[in-house]
């Protein structure tokens, strides 16, 4: 019998939480008090923004407490935010699969096939970081995942600057970290709706790949750093061909 792997476990668990994790939308509702905090906004969201399609390679670390675990993943992204990721053997061949086309999620190894309805899955099971697929699409992408949100303000903070967004009730639910040029973001922390830090993401080794500004390293935490995962990208691709089928999983290929 084979042996399952690892990160198989991990990618079953993610599957079966997808089904019931409520989904809300990364629509901005902003009121700003200064024509720089709202440039910055849009500036942001303007990033990559003609990044429809993208695919990449490398190596991913995951830990809790004192567990981790390391496996090579491939992954195929497509606009409004369609992802797969496979986790690969030594060979480069994959041994597990997950998918999602917006409306279901799907599982694959070499022995089991699931399928359920969920549009934008939570990690929060897997790594006890609530990061949804949404932002990790967005992420993949270059881009800063934005909170829905009321008012946007700029703090100089030593030698940075920061975003911060706040809901309605003044609580901060969002910070995203600027260099002092105010045109690299550094990592962003996102909060639950009472301000407490639900997970932060670090952006590091920025590259240039075609028009676009990517980050070959991205690492998600929880407050603590008890919790979390690494990725480390090897080659990445933008602009490729991926057909809708490549985000449907079926029992065989």
């Amino acid at each position: 019998m084979m042996k399952t792997n690892p990160l198989s476990i991990l990618l079953i668990m993610l599957f079966f939480i997808s089904a019931c994790t409520p989904v809300s939308p990364r629509v901005s509702k902003t009121s700003v008090d200064s024509a720089e905090a709202q440039h910055l906004l849009t500036s942001l969201k303007n990033k990559n923004h003609t990044l429809n399609s993208f695919k990449g390679i490398g190596k991913i670390k995951i830990w809790d407490k004192d567990k981790f675990q390391i496996a090579r993943v491939a992954w195929l992204g497509a606009a409004p935010g369609k992802l797969r990721i496979e986790a690969l053997n030594v060979s480069g061949q994959p041994v597990a699969s997950i998918a999602g086309d917006g409306k279901w999620f799907y599982y694959r190894n070499h022995d089991d096939f699931y399928k359920k309805q969920a549009s934008d899955p939570s990690l929060k099971k897997i790594v006890s970081v609530p990061v949804r697929s949404s932002d990790i699409f967005s992420m993949l992408a270059g881009r800063v995942p934005i909170q829905e949100h009321h008012l946007a303000l700029i703090v100089k903070h030593e030698s940075e600057y920061v975003l911060e967004l706040q809901s309605k009730w003044g609580n901060i639910i969002e910070k995203i970290y600027f260099d002092t040029s105010k045109t690299i973001v550094s990592k962003i922390e996102m909060f639950d709706a009472f301000g407490s830090l639900t997970y932060r993401a670090a952006f590091g080794r920025i590259r240039t790949i075609g028009d676009y500004q990517i980050p070959f390293t991205l690492e998600l935490s929880d407050d603590d750093d008890d919790a979390g995962f690494q990725l480390h990208i090897s080659n990445y691709w933008t602009g490729v061909p991926v057909p809708p089928s490549k985000f449907i999983l079926t029992p065989t290929d």
